[in-house]
């Protein structure tokens, strides 16, 4: 293994970070919470200082392998978590280490689970970060690296593969420096979009900005304990419902959509199942809604539409306690956990893009049956998914039901119900936020255990980045220096 170039790319995350966390701090002197300065000045110090010692000088040998861009990609989320975490404990926010760790995690993988019992009252200066944390995380921590400071595309193949989601990442243009680069300026122009729609309902500058930067990242994390439901306004769940939508799109499909090469968005077989299958959960949650006659149709639409928005695109922001509608409703909500959002977009999940391909290879299989001796391929958007790409998917669905029974049977220890204890992993696994029962749109993950918190730690960074990167980490060959 190339530690240098490890170590080197590992430095220049260390330095982002703490130079992320300035951001922060000046949110804390505007409003002039001088006693929490020294949560962020310790870690920004310390993340300085580590960036400079490791992260300036480049190795000579700086190319990299796919299994040390899958290190370093896992080693960077759990760094950033580690150190990330620091304000809250510092501050006394969160003083139990392991609880801020959690909180980091959940964060940064864009997860919106959450051990704090209130949130309101808490500095503007911590929640900023911790809204910040959500942003951060949507497009990919090494995503940004590439964008601000070029590696080279022998570097940024294997980083960029590591952590983009989805079955396969690729280039938009010719160089994925100016990939990554193209992604982070949609990003920032759909974040800026946002901010000026919800500046329109009256919650103020500050609201609207760390409502933005939870939904971009589809992370869901509020500065208000009822989150968006605390605001009391339709306008501000419309547009944060909207945008959650938005953002649980490919961004490839943006960009196809400023070349004006809109055609080949109206035929993209991922959009349409997304957007049917949102249709569709939506339609059929509100006629159940409105079928118990206690509630109007613009309340039975919004709270549908909201609710399916935020669980499709795993962003966790609630605003009707979804643990009262029917079991039929609820069913949709945990088959939508399982889906998530498309791939290439900020949003949890197993994608929709693999869902296709399982269906479609599930297809092409049976008809093989019949037919054994034609030669048939599974197709979408009209190409030929190479047979690598199949082998990928389904070698992750192997791993991704193992570490779901496992998981499941860890936290089982904790005693809980079945619906909390299987939600719980569920919902962390693939990036939500609330659960059913015990961790629902009303509750939180405060009371579990340690070892349930540990676990369930690995499951969201596990399921941000797409479970090899940190099951990489895991094989003890991975640690063997290159000869």
């Amino acid at each position: 293994m190339n530690y240098r170039a490890v170590v080197n790319v590992l430095g220049k995350i260390m330095f982002m970070e703490g130079t992320l966390m300035i951001l922060p701090l000046i949110v804390a002197i505007i409003y002039g919470e001088y006693d929490t300065l020294i949560a962020f000045l310790i870690p920004i110090v310390i993340l300085v200082s580590v960036g400079l010692a490791f992260g300036v000088k480049t190795p000579k040998n700086k190319m990299l392998l796919a299994k040390e861009g899958f290190m370093i990609c896992g080693l960077a989320w759990i760094f950033m978590s580690a150190f990330g975490c620091l304000p809250f404990v510092i501050s006394g926010m969160i003083p139990n280490y392991l609880d801020a760790f959690f909180e980091t995690v959940s964060g940064l993988t864009t997860t919106g689970s959450s051990i704090l019992t209130k949130v309101e009252g808490n500095p503007y200066g911590l929640l900023f970060w911790r809204s910040f944390t959500n942003w951060i995380g949507g497009m990919g921590v090494i995503t940004f690296l590439m964008a601000i400071v070029p590696q080279g595309d022998g570097q940024s193949m294997h980083l960029m593969r590591a952590e983009v989601p989805g079955p396969k990442a690729g280039k938009i243009v010719s160089k994925l420096t100016d990939t990554a680069r193209i992604l982070y300026i949609l990003y920032f122009i759909l974040t800026a979009l946002e901010i000026i729609m919800l500046m329109f309902s009256g919650i103020g500058f500050y609201h609207s900005v760390v409502t933005a930067f939870a939904t971009a990242g589809t992370g869901g994390f509020s500065v208000k304990d009822a989150s968006i439901a605390g605001y009391h306004s339709p306008y501000v769940e419309y547009v944060v419902a909207t945008f959650m939508l938005l953002f649980g799109v490919n961004f490839n499909l943006y960009f196809f959509m400023i070349l004006r090469k809109f055609k080949a968005v109206l035929q993209d077989t991922e959009l349409k199942v997304y957007l049917g299958m949102v249709v569709a959960s939506i339609t059929l949650i509100c006629i159940n809604l409105l079928s118990t006659g206690k509630i109007a149709f613009e309340t039975a639409f919004r709270d549908s539409y909201f609710t399916v928005t935020s669980i499709v695109s795993t962003s966790g922001f609630v605003t009707a306690d979804f643990e009262q509608w029917s079991v039929f409703s609820k069913v949709i909500l945990i088959s939508l956990m399982f889906v998530g959002g498309m791939a290439g977009s900020t949003a949890g999940g197993m994608k929709v893009t693999r869902i296709v391909l399982y269906f479609k290879q599930m297809i092409r299989d049976i008809k093989q049956m019949v037919r054994p001796r034609q030669v048939m391929s599974v197709r979408i958007n009209k190409k030929s998914v190479d047979n690598s790409i199949l082998k990928g998917i389904n070698t992750y669905l192997v791993i991704y039901v193992f570490i779901l029974l496992a998981s499941t049977l860890l936290v089982s220890i904790e005693g809980e119900s079945l619906v909390t204890t299987f939600t719980a992993v569920v919902t962390c696994f693939n990036n939500i936020g609330p659960g059913m029962d015990g961790v629902g749109a009303t509750s939180n993950f405060a009371h579990l255990s340690v070892l349930s918190k540990i676990v369930l730690s690995f499951d969201m960074l596990a399921g941000r980045l797409e479970i090899f990167p940190m099951m990489i980490l895991l094989i003890p060959s991975t640690w063997k220096r290159r000869v």
